[in-house]
């Protein structure tokens, strides 16, 4: 489901300037990858993190010797 979103004229100029030197077929292919690579970076480190709160869970639990 497509949906809209408002932007200011001025950073609608500046992505138009941008998606025509960079050879997107359009602003919207522009804003469309733009926003899909944050969300991956975005869910990259959030995975991170929680890893990282995993990893220190188990090393407080072999600290505590419920792990080994």
């Amino acid at each position: 489901m497509a949906k809209s979103i408002r932007i200011a004229r001025d950073t609608w100029r500046r992505i138009q300037e941008c998606a025509k030197k960079a050879g997107y077929s359009s602003p919207e292919e522009l804003v469309e990858n733009a926003i899909a690579r944050e969300l991956a970076r975005v869910e990259e480190e959030s995975a991170r993190t929680e890893a990282e709160a995993r990893a220190e869970v188990e090393r407080r639990l072999k600290g505590l010797g419920y792990l080994e």
